[in-house]
């Protein structure tokens, strides 16, 4: 399944990413609540991990817009909350199952699984930026009808730039896309599989779709 975590605490998302890998899974992270919204709004997820306490957008709030956006992909609530005033809160604002900290990570994959046996269909599994299309069910990327053949860092960073298209990511955000995420990966590193992807994505005369974001990270945009 392709999971999205919401969580700001980067000991707790690693280990949550690493466990979720290990089980078979896709995932994308994000630290902030307005990054999750925009992730979980726009991408095919099948199930959403979301921590209540977050910065930018409290886990409640992102839930209540999911849902007023029709958003039905299962959401898992995590927190160190657990009277039952805010067991309720979740469940009425949409949540499918509430999880409280400290737990045990077999539990978790265990609701997780779960979560993903009784959800909807989605519509497409394909991201498409311009004329670049991603289908995150084969693992292809094309370029109009040509397609292009990534290793699997170059992959798992461009999927993360592509659902991220249009907005900046960050380094360290690449960092955790592409290596696990303890991993003492180098600046350079990271830049150097950006160059080996604009080699291959990019078409020559053409301005480049990866755009960098001095001492940020980089952006990924339509080309004109």
């Amino acid at each position: 399944m392709n999971v999205l975590v919401v969580e700001d605490n980067r000991r707790l998302s690693g280990v949550l990413r690493q466990s979720l890998v290990e089980d078979g899974h896709q995932v994308t992270i994000a630290e902030r609540g307005d990054e999750g919204r925009d992730l979980l709004l726009g991408a095919p997820f099948h199930v959403a991990v979301l921590d209540v306490m977050l910065p930018g957008l409290d886990g409640f709030s992102l839930l209540k817009e999911a849902r007023s956006s029709r958003c039905v992909v299962p959401i898992l609530m995590l927190t160190a909350k657990d009277s039952m005033p805010d067991i309720v809160h979740g469940l009425n604002l949409g949540a499918d199952d509430y999880l409280t900290k400290p737990f045990q990570i077999p539990v978790f994959l265990a609701r997780v699984r779960a979560m993903g046996r009784r959800r909807p269909e989605l519509q497409s599994n394909i991201i498409s930026v311009g004329n670049l299309h991603l289908d995150s069910d084969s693992h292809t990327v094309r370029r109009d009808d040509n397609e292009i053949t990534l290793t699997r860092k170059e992959y798992a960073l461009l999927e993360l730039l592509m659902r991220r298209a249009n907005k900046v990511v960050t380094r360290n955000q690449l960092r955790e896309a592409g290596w696990s995420f303890d991993a003492d990966v180098s600046d350079g590193n990271v830049d150097f599989y950006i160059h080996s992807l604009r080699s291959k994505i990019d078409i020559k005369g053409e301005e480049s779709m990866i755009r960098t974001a001095r001492s940020l990270g980089y952006m990924l945009t339509s080309s004109r």
